[in-house]
């Protein structure tokens, strides 16, 4: 048994003491050795007397008993914390690797990479150990670190050609940190300058950056070095694809060899290529190549009809999802989609039914919670408030979501009083949710109790000072319920900063910008929104400043429009009845 497995065994002839002053000190929130300081740093003094073997091992057996207390009562900061203290006295990997692991899990990055220098340091062979301490460099912007792991990991790796492409991976999506990656794997190529795999990497990672001239050169020089290399040539047709010359990408992708099923996979490379280009057309046409060529590639089809589905192309988005769950081909994806397809197309029975079939995967959750939504879509809110309330017995972890949208359909259904009930109720068992607050405040608003409403946005920006959608709520709220605008504009500007093509934060600011006077910029903001999002209230508000410039013409046509499908909406009702009665 290594040192971990006799610790957490308990060692017990010593755990009524060392056992009781771990609960002593968790209980007062310690977070270090015995008798320091809750989040003392646990690092010895280089030039202390150094602790016998007994007590460096009484310490190493407090730190990782503490650490399991922790994670026992669910503190998985604390639990990382006293991990990685326990480090300080063992050399063993396992332990490294579960206080990494631990770290992780508790979004601490910092306690995280200190753990995996250790474990990648005894480990050198270990693909995972170098793969996470090069990835934690990366999170860490650790330039040192990640020139010393990154050729490690290629080291572990079954090959080059793999090690690089793991790396490639591991240091993509770091936009931060973008020189410090682009200049480490510059200096591989540069040292291995022999070896096209080290020049492909380079390419790879240079142009998911947006560095063109790095990608281009890593890709003249990958090809010159294995010019028969397929991965090689789609890396070139990635470059000519964001340069513009997509048609050149394609004939390049149209001359590599193979069968069938191995060109059906450079097209399908392609299509992402250009995915991530935003040629989505052009992407829908490798898509159909690939599909054409390999009529059961499941991935070329399942990207056809997500791209489809996204463009708003629902018949085609539905042929190839129900191609795909006739086929039991990921079909609870396909099932998922099929029920947004009939949403969207507010068919809610068959959306309910598609719904109902989602079994497992990363959507089953979302899904139960659509299917209880299109019971209330089809006029049957106790039938909707049922099924959360099963949904809850089922998933007790996420009752804050499931109590969120049951409060979220009584809103909707004008039962604001109702709604509060069901918050209040839910803050009761998870005070700390912003999220029950954020609905709180909303029906708050509805019952026309405007400080409580406020009171609650602001309690969620105490603890999320940069929640959009709170400050643009708490900014909305001034404007509507005050004549405080240059504040309201204060709180919607901050929201604006986060998310700046938020339709709903922009028709706030236009409205706050016609409540200060400003016209123009008011019109600007809102015709921004409106044609995002042609809402009845954002079009209310675009009529009310098209109106007060003149043009009411043009105002009586965006509200004819509105009132078209939304004849009973409060806002859009009292703006046409109040300044075109």
């Amino acid at each position: 048994m290594n040192d971990t497995g006799r610790a957490r065994a308990g060692l017990r002839w010593r755990a009524a003491g060392l056992l009781l002053g771990c609960v002593v000190l968790l209980a007062a929130g310690c977070a270090g050795q015995p008798g320091t300081r809750p989040g003392a740093d646990v690092r010895i003094d280089a030039n202390a007397v150094p602790p016998s073997p007994a007590s460096r091992r009484e310490a190493y057996e407090y730190h990782v008993l503490a650490g399991e207390m922790a994670i026992q009562r669910d503190n998985r900061a604390l639990a990382a914390r006293e991990y990685v203290a326990a480090l300080e006295y063992s050399n063993d990997p396992a332990l490294a690797k579960r206080a990494t692991r631990i770290a992780l899990f508790a979004e601490q990055p910092d306690l995280a990479y200190r753990a995996a220098t250790l474990w990648a340091r005894n480990e050198p062979d270990s693909l995972d150990a170098q793969r996470t301490a090069a990835r934690m460099a990366v999170a860490n912007e650790d330039a040192d670190g990640l020139a010393l792991y990154a050729p490690a990991l290629v080291q572990a790796a079954a090959s080059p050609d793999i090690g690089y492409r793991l790396l490639a991976d591991v240091v993509s999506g770091a936009p931060n940190a973008t020189d410090m990656v682009i200049d480490t794997l510059s200096n591989m190529a540069q040292a291995d300058s022999d070896s096209a795999p080290a020049q492909y990497a380079l390419g790879v990672v240079a142009l998911r950056y947006d560095r063109s001239e790095i990608a281009a050169r890593a890709a003249e020089r990958a090809l010159a070095l294995d010019p028969n290399w397929n991965d090689a040539v789609l890396l070139q047709a990635g470059v000519w694809i964001r340069a513009g010359e997509t048609a050149k990408a394609q004939q390049l992708v149209d001359k590599l060899p193979g069968n069938a099923v191995s060109r059906a996979q450079y097209h399908l490379a392609l299509a992402r290529l250009l995915i991530e280009a935003d040629q989505e057309d052009a992407a829908l046409g490798e898509f159909e190549q690939a599909i054409q060529l390999q009529p059961d590639n499941s991935d070329a089809r399942y990207g056809l009809a997500i791209l489809s589905l996204s463009l708003g192309q629902l018949e085609r988005a539905e042929t190839a999802f129900t191609r795909l769950y006739d086929n039991n081909e990921r079909a609870d994806d396909a099932a998922f989609y099929l029920g947004t397809i009939a949403e969207q197309r507010e068919d809610y029975a068959q959306a309910q039914r598609w719904y109902q079939r989602v079994e497992n995967g990363g959507h089953a959750f979302e899904a139960q919670v659509r299917g209880a939504r299109m019971i209330f879509m089809q006029d049957d809110l106790p039938g909707a408030q049922r099924r959360l309330s099963e949904l809850r017995a089922v998933y007790p972890d996420l009752a804050e979501q499931l109590y969120a949208a049951e409060g979220q359909l009584l809103y909707e259904a004008d039962e604001p009083r109702a709604a509060l009930d069901i918050y209040n109720h839910a803050l009761d068992e998870i005070p700390d949710s912003s999220e029950l607050r954020y609905g709180r405040s909303m029906a708050y608003e509805r019952l026309g109790d405007i400080e409580a409403a406020k009171n609650d946005l602001q309690a969620v920006l105490d603890s999320e000072p940069d929640d959009a959608r709170a400050l643009n709520a708490l900014g909305y709220l001034i404007a509507n319920h005050g004549t405080d605008y240059e504040r309201a504009a204060e709180y919607i500007g901050r929201a604006l900063e986060a998310e700046p093509d938020n339709p709903a934060i922009l028709d706030s600011m236009g409205w706050v910008e016609y409540r200060l006077g400003n016209l123009d910029a008011a019109r600007h903001y809102l015709e921004r929104a409106y044609r995002d999002f042609p809402d009845a209230e954002v079009a209310a508000h675009l009529g009310e400043v098209l109106w007060q410039q003149g043009q009411h013409e043009a105002a009586r046509r965006i509200w004819q429009n509105a009132m078209a499908d939304n004849s009973d909406h409060p806002v859009l009702t009292e703006t046409v009845e109040r300044l075109d009665p």
